[in-house]
């Protein structure tokens, strides 16, 4: 029996819709659930309760009715904020759940002295797709939060349109001894601004089915041919051995996932100027053989969606993934593994070397950003200065197998509970990260449709590398 499903008496009188009830209103006057927060769906509470959808319906709707929940059409049901207090609300937008759990500690953990009264989290998950979307419409409408998650590589780009606040200018000494403890990937030395904090880093990898390779007494691959030879190993049982994104339709993942590629093979995409050079093109005929020539990769690659990879992978529909670190917590959700199955069954290296190249991987991450429309600028650094600070730092990583952006949280993570995190700082030490110029998010749209229009066989390889040339040189020029 769960610790949910206990919580319910089943020889009790009072009916099992208010006890529910009850455990609910218990939650959110405890903090459990914060003031804008969104609790479990229906079938979630039902799936943690033990108990049909009636009861957990009519308790939701009583409270509702009471005034402590409110349902908004397709997005859930969430925690009302309270009337008539003198209680400041941080307004934050996050791409997914999973980041709302250290923003919830980090508000019970402000002082309310210096908030000056309570403090209520208002904080709305929107969806990594319609990330970019949503926030640039929010600022556009003049309502932007105070507080948001975005893509490393949108940074510059919402600086250079002045969104931004630097959060050296708010705090200039917290901001010095924040880079200075920062891996050189994610701190620029040659700039002083600092538009953002990175809570946690990832990297680009491949995914391989490590207990399949033992089995069977390969290596896992480090050449591109080497990259043919194991996924054939394992075709007689798996038609598409290998899969990845190659389309628009995965957007900012597409061009996470594949860039490697163009870097192992010495491809050169930006050098003071546009080149996308034969490395590109070398490298773009490749991932387009992995499909047409080789037939180890799925011709449905083009329209995967960003986490289609990572669930066939988890689902033993594939033996390799090209991914990103990040997709420990997806793949183990959608196997069931626990870490100790998942550490026995799932290995990762960087993407493999093209010829004359060398392996690759994209260091990425998410970093939290402070808007110029907020009006409560100090106290939304004061959240993001204890979601970046080690001890949340830490726990965050080690429960979503992320790596530490300090290098000071890296240096103390355990070998065993945060084995993964450790692995994943090994393997940032050869990634590169993205291109920090504000044209980021159109240069990413011409890769993806690049590697989309060559692998659905609509130009070749040379005539997608030779658009994609021209597009960029006409945005830069």
């Amino acid at each position: 029996m769960s610790e949910f499903e206990s919580m319910i008496d089943r020889s009790s009188p009072s009916p099992i819709y208010r006890q529910l009830k009850e455990i609910l209103k218990r939650k959110i006057e405890d903090g459990n659930f914060m003031p804008g927060e969104r609790i479990p769906t229906e079938y979630e509470l039902c799936e943690m309760f033990a108990v049909s959808r009636a009861p957990v319906r009519q308790a939701l709707s009583e409270l509702v009715n009471e005034g402590l929940l409110n349902r908004q059409q397709g997005s859930g049901t969430f925690v009302n904020h309270k009337f008539g207090d003198k209680a400041t609300s941080l307004r934050v937008i996050v791409p997914e759940d999973i980041w709302i759990a250290p923003l919830r500690q980090a508000v019970k953990r402000c002082n309310p002295e210096k908030v000056g009264g309570e403090l209520r989290l208002d904080v709305r998950a929107v969806g990594r797709p319609q990330l970019h979307e949503t926030i640039l419409s929010a600022v556009g409408r003049g309502e932007a939060p105070d507080l948001a998650l975005i893509d490393w590589a949108w940074v510059r780009e919402f600086a250079d349109l002045h969104f931004l606040k630097r959060l050296d200018i708010i705090d200039p000494d917290w901001a010095s001894s924040f880079k200075a403890d920062l891996f050189p990937a994610f701190a620029d030395s040659a700039t002083p601004d600092l538009y953002g904090a990175q809570p946690e880093a990832n990297v680009s990898v491949l995914w391989y089915r490590k207990d399949w390779f033992e089995k069977e007494g390969l290596e896992p691959p480090y050449t591109w041919p080497e990259l043919v030879q194991v996924a054939r190993h394992f075709q007689p049982h798996i038609k598409f051995p290998l899969v990845f994104t190659a389309g628009r339709k995965a957007k900012e993942t597409t061009t996470y996932q594949m860039l490697p590629f163009l870097w192992s093979a010495g491809g050169r995409l930006f050098d003071g100027r546009v080149d996308l050079d034969g490395g590109v093109v070398t490298a773009l005929q490749f991932i387009v053989d992995l499909v047409h020539k080789y037939r180890i990769a799925s011709p449905d690659v083009a329209t995967y969606a960003w986490d289609q990879p990572a669930q066939l992978f988890a689902e033993g529909r594939a033996a390799l993934a090209v991914g990103g670190s990040y997709e420990k917590p997806l793949i183990q959700e959608e196997s069931g593994w626990n870490d100790e199955e998942f550490r026995e069954r799932v290995g990762c290296i960087p993407i493999p070397a093209g010829p004359g190249g060398t392996q690759g991987a994209v260091a990425g991450g998410m970093v939290y950003v402070i808007f110029r429309q907020t009006r409560v600028a100090p106290l939304a650094l004061d959240v993001l200065k204890l979601v970046v600070g080690p001890d949340l730092m830490r726990e965050f990583c080690v429960e979503t197998g992320r790596s530490p952006t300090r290098i000071s949280v890296a240096r103390t993570l355990d070998t065993q509970r945060g084995w993964f995190s450790r692995r994943v700082s090994e393997l940032m030490h050869g990634a590169r990260p993205r291109w920090d110029i504000p044209e980021y998010v159109r240069v990413s749209g011409q890769i993806q449709l690049m590697i989309e229009n060559a692998v659905t066989g609509r130009v070749t390889s040379q005539e997608a590398v030779a658009r994609a040339r021209d597009v960029l040189r006409a945005i830069f020029s």
